[in-house]
């Protein structure tokens, strides 16, 4: 297009149109998405990130013990009644084995005297039947020699003075060997008393005898086994070390007591209640399960440390209510597919509340 003027000829280019800024509006459409999906699910719900945790059942020496040879892997299943590993304490088993020894001394001395014993209220026993022997034998000649006594009396050529002496000394020799009875008697059941109790306290020492020597050789080298099926997890994998009596060499998870412990933001509590429906999205499912709030901790506690992304997450910077979540309605599919310390996100609607 070409305009005259009295200066000449001007060349005149037309504007052009500019295009619509699609890309611009998607960037915005882009941004106000982000955002309303950040923001606006907040208004409606808490959120918090979690991990799959249980009560865990601890595998413990009950003394103190060398680990000298695991039987299980770190992060294996393992059954109940399953052996897990092989430990000693050769101090221990030396310190049973003196006590073994010496109640065997202490055996030996009471044989000894168990022996002496019954062999003294034996002797008395045999000396008390002699005696009751010679008074049957007494007591019988006076009875022999009083029929004739008693004859010539009757017959008058005994005075009876003389007849009444020899009758009190056949009472006489009736009662020393009624005496003499009892008496034997009497020692007989010492013997049977004096064995019995011996043999009991023989018995009782062969018992602890047979304690420490069996403490001795299992403590020497014993056998640990699981105390129930699950998951191995928090394994202690130190051959050749010594633990303490108490400290779990590894700890077994169930996921039949499986929970989550979610870590909210304290301000966010106040909008939890006990009983309330929570939503869990579990590392390793690729589906929400149902939950609900167990019980809320009273105190602040720090992420744990695989959980910990952020410096802001930091104990230093920040600290969470731990939230209890139970899983009473997980199928046992499910179950099985969880594993202890698994990343999880929970979500708690808290429209019921606002209405």
């Amino acid at each position: 297009m070409r305009l005259r003027s009295w200066r000449g000829t001007t060349v005149v280019n037309p504007t052009p149109r500019r295009a619509f800024p699609w890309v611009r509006l998607l960037i915005i459409l882009l941004v106000l998405g982000i955002a309303a999906y950040l923001i606006v699910p907040n208004l409606y719900s808490v959120r918090a990130d979690a991990q799959v945790r249980g009560d865990l059942i601890p595998v413990t020496p009950v003394y103190r013990a060398r680990i000298d040879r695991m039987l299980v892997n770190c992060s294996g299943p393992v059954r109940a009644g399953q052996a897990v590993a092989v430990i000693s304490n050769f101090l221990i088993q030396a310190d049973y084995q003196r006590q073994y020894l010496q109640g065997l001394e202490e055996s030996q001395v009471a044989d000894i005297a168990l022996e002496q014993n019954v062999a003294t209220a034996l002797e008395n026993a045999e000396t008390q039947h002699e005696k009751y022997l010679a008074a049957v034998s007494e007591r019988k000649r006076l009875e022999n020699a009083f029929a004739s006594f008693d004859q010539a009396y009757k017959a008058g050529a005994v005075p009876q003075v003389d007849w009444a002496d020899k009758r009190a000394e056949i009472d006489t020799a009736r009662a020393t060997e009624a005496a003499d009875l009892d008496a034997w008697k009497r020692s007989q059941l010492l013997v049977a008393q004096i064995t019995a109790s011996q043999r009991t306290k023989v018995a009782s020492y062969q018992s602890l005898l047979n304690q420490a020597q069996d403490v001795a050789t299992r403590v020497g080298q014993e056998t640990l086994r699981a105390p129930a099926s699950g998951q191995i997890v928090n394994c202690i994998d130190r051959p050749e070390n010594v633990i303490e009596p108490g400290t779990p060499i590894f700890s077994i998870f169930q996921p039949d007591r499986a929970y989550i412990v979610a870590y909210f933001n304290p301000t966010s509590v106040s909008k939890i209640h006990i009983g309330e429906a929570a939503q869990v999205k579990i590392s390793g499912l690729d589906h929400n399960v149902q939950g609900r709030v167990g019980s809320i901790y009273p105190n602040l506690d720090a992420l744990p440390p695989d959980m910990t992304l952020f410096f802001w997450q930091h104990v230093q910077f920040q600290q969470y209510r731990p939230v209890k979540i139970l899983l009473d309605k997980l199928p046992e599919k499910d179950r099985q597919e969880l594993y202890y310390g698994a990343q999880a996100r929970v979500s708690i609607s808290t429209s019921d509340i606002r209405s």
